[in-house]
């Protein structure tokens, strides 16, 4: 008898069969077409480019995730993409840079992200999502691809979820002017983050003088600053920077164009979450549902991105993680 052959994939990949391929398929068709509804047009982008061209556009978080080899053909280093947005820059600065703004584009793709490159694993992430590029950033572009999200949530068929909203330009304009140092601006935002209120009143006590008690006080509360409508009277009212002040305007000015459309049930506020901090710019917004522990979509503005690559404008988008969506979708039944 010929001896069997030992088939196995790579670790952090794996088929999807036809019941939950079916689920995948029903669950884009909805999206898309929620999508197309608001104006948005499709985008295929391609699975490997060079990796000093994709690397223009990816954070600091994701360069180390990138699976990459070298081209045969040219010697070139080529990588996998790990997100598309990057890619989606690239092709409005160089190909679509003629074309009146806005742009609403969307996609429906799979990246692959190393999840541990001390031993080398990485996954497959089926992603659909979507990109809108304006002029100038502005309250109704914000607002609007946050009410897309709902929609689609609702078209969906989710019964309970929220999408939590923050701004990374609030935290920013209140500690980036600090006399410190890399590693203690890394300490605080690592803790605000963690929202481990005792670990930051350590850190700014042992920074003495070199911060004052008003600042002090200022980001200590920063981790609290969680909840509804409140949460933005509350911040109003303890920081002084104009900056910080300029991010609460816009943040409220979102949300009442949110609950102009009825949605504003939907949102909560986290002024502490940093996710993104060096590649985000303003909002920054995740989406959580019953039945999983993990984000089901997030999103927010990056208005640096497209001008890596040559042509200045804004943009904000969001993306799903179908498989994250599809097991979200089955605890909420």
């Amino acid at each position: 008898m010929p001896k069997k052959p030992n088939i196995s994939l790579p670790q952090g990949v794996k088929d999807i069969l036809p019941e939950e391929a079916a689920k995948i398929d029903s669950a884009e068709c909805t999206i898309l077409a929620i999508f197309r509804q608001h104006g948005f047009r499709r985008i295929i982008t391609p699975f490997i480019e060079y990796l000093d061209t994709l690397s223009l556009g990816l954070d600091s978080g994701l360069k180390d995730k990138v699976f990459k080899f070298i081209d045969p053909h040219t010697g070139k280093v080529v990588a996998v993409r790990p997100d598309i947005t990057p890619q989606i820059a690239r092709v409005v600065a160089t190909k679509m840079f003629d074309m009146t703004l806005p742009l609403k584009l969307c996609y429906n793709e799979s990246v692959i992200r190393l999840q541990d490159p001390r031993n080398g694993t990485y996954r497959e992430v089926l992603q659909i999502g979507g990109e809108y590029l304006t002029r100038k950033p502005s309250r109704t572009a914000d607002a609007e691809i946050i009410i897309v999200a709902i929609e689609i949530l609702n078209a969906l068929g989710f019964k309970d979820f929220k999408i939590d909203i923050g701004d990374v330009g609030f935290i920013k304009t209140i500690i980036e002017g600090l006399p410190l140092d890399a590693s203690e601006l890394y300490a605080i935002k690592k803790t605000i983050a963690l929202k481990d209120v005792s670990a930051l009143e350590r850190i700014l006590r042992a920074l003495g003088k070199r911060i004052d008690s008003r600042t002090k006080r200022c980001i200590m509360a920063i981790p609290s600053l969680f909840g509804k409508d409140e949460v933005l009277k509350k911040a109003g009212g303890m920081v002084w920077q104009e900056g910080a002040r300029d991010k609460i305007d816009h943040l409220r000015g979102v949300l009442n164009i949110i609950d102009n459309e009825g949605l504003k049930d939907y949102i909560t506020i986290d002024l502490g979450e940093l996710r993104g901090f060096d590649y985000y710019t303003g909002i920054i917004f995740e989406g959580f549902a019953q039945g999983i522990g993990k984000a089901i979509l997030n999103g927010g503005r990056y208005d640096n991105l497209v001008a890596r690559y040559g042509y200045n404008c804004s943009a904000t988008g969001f993306a799903f993680d179908l498989e994250n969506l599809i097991t979200a979708m089955e605890g909420d039944l």
